[in-house]
Order: structure tokens, then sequence, then C-alpha cells
């Protein structure tokens, strides 16, 4: 730990920190431009309004299908080698990351092919990286030389080297929505890198330490935003990356008061700016305007606006992968789509461009491919809102108005699709791909519609039933069996009794669809369901606990029966992420019902042996019998 004892040492730190970042950067004091004191024609209005009209996020909401791009000099290297920068110790290593964008010539860059590719995909809008973590600016900005128009830099040479002007001219002319990816963190300041010494790894001490260092890194932040804003026409979205120190988590409030501060004048003055800007939620203090879970689909949506980023490759990164990475398919990609639309959001589906400027074969193939889906079903997904029901065993649905979409992916074996639950009269239903749009049969029976749609499934990726009713949908969603007498009770549909225990939604990468905090015997997990069709059972967990939360002791009561069991440990990790490697599933015994009817399952701890009895994901109730 270093001692501060008297103003001189403190003058002492702050320049040999500045000067341990320069050298590891490369970067020299000249190397810097001035950083202007941030002003505005207007002055900021303090009740600016820090979070849009619904009007206007209602837009956003109906555009659904986005392009994400990460490109720039990285894209000349192997996965992953961008967070290299971070870990690398020796300022030759430095020099040579820094460096990359001294080879970057991307001669076969042509934007115009990019956006009617993507807009031939069906997608709405664009989100471009005109600064990743590492500080290059794909544009050409005031505020650094690590840019794309650095004449040390080959591509400065080309006819018009603002990477960015071309891109967002070339998507406003075939009518798409333009957003701009920032990143919060900058590995190249000498101001801006001692805060984020590793990724999301921060400094924050120095908040209160390095004031000075603070406001000058804020200052860059604000400069270059502002320039953003003012020289690329009307920007549709703005989409940070990563959270400044001193908050819990993205779309959480900052606990430090001169972040708080600094977070909310920045949004204010992009308000001000452009009034119809819309913010995503990545470190600006709640004054966001969508959540972004990133590289997976929420269990349940989210609460309000919200926005899944997903590579469009299997590999987890962002960037331009090689020529060995393989991708998603089709029918992957396409309900990848629809699920986030039955849950109310959009989908941002990335894609990495090589490092010549053109995009991939089968980034090229795959957008193709989605176009020609959308080109058939995309009235199913524009402009749609979130489903009504519980769970459908063979797809998902998205509703506008008074017509459902039902999304089918397994197609019924005897021909007949049955919509659990729906209360409503039926005008008519038809196959959207069916251009007649000839009527099928429809029938009710107890609780379900049930449709006639034919043994024949019209696309193997998912095919799109309309069904026309009269009024608002009801829907009866009593939790209930499958077809093969399966029950499921989800952690998200329990009622929970207690203080402590509470359902995690989950954000950013960081998995969700648990219950956790399950720390006092007084905290009870309970579900009500309907069994149709009675029989025994065998009662399965799915959950995930460390070792070191291991072996406390539970009750699960079904109706008049109850079963013991002791928490397992499922993974050696000492943090739990809830992806699949750390789930297990636990056999508790066997139950029985005799009737068909009304029933409740809870869970109640014996004793808790840490601070935690598990995270629990669901209960499972398997048939044992016909």
């Amino acid at each position: 730990m270093i001692k501060i004892s008297k103003p001189t040492d403190l003058l002492l730190l702050s320049i040999s920190l500045f000067l341990i970042f320069s050298c590891a950067s490369q970067v020299a004091i000249s190397d810097i431009l001035p950083v202007q004191e941030f002003k505005t024609e207007q002055p900021v209005n303090p009740e600016a309004i820090l979070n849009l009209p619904s009007e206007r996020m209602e837009e956003w909401n109906d555009w659904k299908f986005g392009l994400f791009i990460h490109w720039g000099p990285w894209s000349q290297t192997e996965i992953g080698y961008i967070w290299h920068i971070t870990r690398e110790q020796t300022p030759e290593e430095r020099v040579k990351s820094f460096n990359l964008y001294k080879t970057f010539n991307p001669v076969k860059y042509d934007p115009r092919v990019w956006a009617k590719t993507a807009k031939d995909a069906g997608m709405r809008y664009v989100v471009f990286t005109t600064k990743h973590h590492d500080g290059f600016c794909n544009y050409d900005t005031d505020f650094t030389n690590l840019k794309v128009t650095n004449p040390e830099c080959p591509y400065s040479k080309s006819h018009n080297p603002d990477i960015l002007k071309q891109l967002t001219d070339a998507y406003r002319a075939e009518g798409l929505a333009v957003g701009l990816y920032f990143s919060h963190i900058d590995w190249h300041h000498p101001a801006a890198a001692p805060f984020s010494t590793s990724h999301w790894n921060f400094n924050a001490k120095l908040l209160d330490s390095q004031p000075k260092l603070w406001k000058e890194a804020m200052d860059f932040e604000r400069g270059q935003v502002r320039e953003l804003l003012s020289n690329y026409g009307e920007i549709d979205i703005f989409w940070f990356d990563i959270r400044w120190p001193s908050s819990r988590g993205n779309g959480e409030p900052y606990e430090h008061p001169r972040v708080k501060k600094d977070m909310t004048d920045l949004v204010k003055m992009m308000r001000v700016m452009n009034p119809d800007l819309i913010i995503n939620n990545r470190g600006v203090n709640l004054h966001g305007d969508f959540a972004t879970p990133e590289q997976r689909i929420p269990a349940m949506g989210f609460p309000g606006y919200w926005e899944s980023n997903i590579t469009i490759s299997n590999d987890r990164g962002f960037w331009y992968k090689g020529k060995d990475v393989t991708y998603k398919s089709k029918k992957e990609l396409v309900r990848m789509l629809i699920d986030i639309a039955s849950k109310g959001g959009n989908f941002l589906l990335n894609v990495g461009p090589n490092p010549d400027g053109t995009l991939t074969p089968m980034e090229i193939e795959r957008l193709r491919d989605m176009g020609d889906w959308m080109k058939v079903n995309g009235e199913s997904i524009y402009g749609t809102t979130q489903t009504v029901f519980r769970k459908l065993d063979w797809g998902r649905c998205t509703i506008k108005g008074q017509t459902l979409y039902l999304h089918v992916y397994n197609w019924p074996q005897d021909g007949k699709l049955r919509v659990p639950g729906l209360k409503n009269k039926i005008e008519t239903a038809y196959l959207l791909s069916d251009p007649a749009k000839k009527p099928l049969p429809t029938t009710k029976e107890a609780l379900d519609v049930i449709i006639e749609v034919g043994m024949q499934m019209p696309d193997a990726s998912a095919s799109v039933v309309v069904l026309k009713i009269t009024g608002s949908p009801e829907v009866d969603n009593q939790i209930r069996q499958n077809k093969n007498g399966l029950l499921e009770l989800r952690a998200w549909e329990a009622k929970i009794d207690g203080k402590n225990a509470n359902y995690v939604l989950g954000w950013g990468t960081r998995e969700g669809d648990y219950i956790d905090n399950w720390s006092s015997r007084q905290d009870k997990i309970k579900w009500d369901f309907l069994i149709e069709k009675p029989g025994q059972f065998r009662v399965d967990l799915n959950y995930a606990c460390t070792k070191s939360n291991a072996g406390s002791r539970f009750k699960v009561v079904v109706g008049n029966q109850s079963l013991a069991g002791i928490v397992k440990p499922t993974t050696k990790k000492k943090r739990i992420t809830m992806r699949k490697p750390e789930l297990s599933s636990y056999s508790l015994g066997d139950v029985e019902f005799e009737k068909a009817g009304a029933y409740k399952l809870s869970i109640t701890p014996e004793n808790i042996k840490s601070n935690n009895l598990m995270l629990l994901r669901s209960v499972i109730l398997q048939p044992l019998t016909e």
C-alpha cells in the first residue's frame, strides 16, 4: 500500500501514474490533443428529460431487429486478443497492441454493401463501434490521434478515410436508423486508463485521491460524445458499453456522488443536443432507456424495454474470429429472433467483418437466411408485443392487437395445434405463408383451442399460424402438465414467503432466472398448479450450489406428502454464473397424485449451513406411469 503523508507525495504519485500509463500505451503527451472545457451553445436545463417519452421507445421497440458491428484494427488479430492489452506487462507488448492501427487498411470496405445486406435481412437499425475499450476511433476525432484518420494509419490515405461518416450515410440511404457504440473506458488515454486497469476491474479509489485525473477523463469522454452527436447527423441510438467505477452493475445506481453527478450531467447534455436520442442502460446512472442482456435471452424478458445482443457465430467474442469459426444455424437465429420478440425485446445480432472490410461469407449467408424468413413472416415480428401465454410446448407467440401469431417449432404429429387456456372467441386462423389465407378449422376442447394445421410444416425453422380473435387476449395461465404429463415449476413463477429470498432476473452477461439469497428458515418458496393426468411422479430439482454452501437440509411438501433433501455441490467453482455446466438435477424421490385437481408444492429450509440454501431454477415433476 502506498502511504501519502504530505501534498508533495500526492503530486509525485500523480506524475508517476501519468507516466506509467503514457509509456505503457506509447502515448506521448503531445499525442493527446488538448481537451476543451465542455460548453454548450445553450445552457443545460436541470429539468431536461433524463428518460425518453414512451412514444419514442415504442417506435424503437417496433423495429425489433438490428445489426451490431464490431470492427477495427483488432479485426486483424485472433479472437480475444483485444483483452491481452490489460494483461500484457512489458512496454514492448503494449506498443505492439496499440500500433495495430498502423497496419489497418480495409481497402474493400464498402458500407453500402453492409447497409443493403442488413436491410435485406429485415433489420431496421444498426449499431457500430465508434470507439472500443482500447481507445481507437473509427472516425475523425479532435481529441486523440489514435484514430483512423491518423496519417500513420494506411487507410487515412483513402479518398474518404472517415469510416463512420461513410457508414452513417450508407445506412440512412437504406432507411435504417443509426446507432453508435461507445465504450466509457479507454485503455489508451493517460487520464482514463488508470481507472480501468482490467476490463471492468476499476480502481475506484482514484476517484478521491486523483480528482483532477478523473475530471480530465470525463472532459475527454464528454468531448468525444459531443462531437459524435454534432458531426454525424441525427443519431438515433447511443449504445454505451461498460460502467465507470463505483457502481454495482450495469443499469444500477452509482454510489460515488462524483460519478453519479458526472454521468447524470452527461445524459442531460446528450438530451439537450438530441431530445429524441435513445440511450442504453450501461453506466448512465439509471437514466438509460433500455436494458442490454449480452449473449443470452432472459427466461421471461425484462421489465420495461430491453435488447439482447448476441453474436452470429458460436464463439463468445464479438470481433472477427478467423476462418475456422462456426456459425449459428438459420433455425437457431430465426428462433432467437422469435423468442426475443415473444418476450417483448429487440434482437441486436452482431457480426465481426473481415480485416479488409468485407463481411465473411457465412455472415452474408446467415443474414440472407434471416431475410428470406422475414420476407414471409416479418408481419409476425415487427410492431408486435409479448406473449400472454405462460408456456407453449410447441413454440412461441407474438401479438398485434387482436391477432395472435403462433410460431410453431414442433409441428403436431396429428396435425392439430393445441393453444392452451385461450378464452377468446376465434374469428379465423390461417398460415402466414399461405397467400390465399385459407381458413384452418378450429374447435374448443376444455380449456384449449384446437387448430387443424395439417400434417406438413411449411418452414422447418419456424412456421407461423395467424389466429384472429375477438377482443383483447384472455388466457387461463394455470401451471399445467405438458402433453407428456411432465410438470415444470419455474423460479419466476414461484410465490416467495419471507424477507430474504428473491428471484434474480440477471443483467449483462450474467445469467439469471433463479431463486437466490435463500438465507433464512422462514423463507418458503411455493407454487400452485393443476394436475390433469394423475399418477406417480419423480420430483427433481434443477439447481446450482458451491461447495461452501452445500450440506444444508430442506423439506419439499407436495399436497399431503413430504420429501427431505440435503443440498449437494454442483460445481468446484467459488463463483456461480448459472450456465449449464454448473447446474445439476437432484432427484428427491416420488410422490403420487390419486386424482386430477389443484395442488400446491412448497420448499422450506430445515437448516442453512452457510448463507444460501441453493440457487434454484426449477422443480420438475416427471411422470413415472402413463
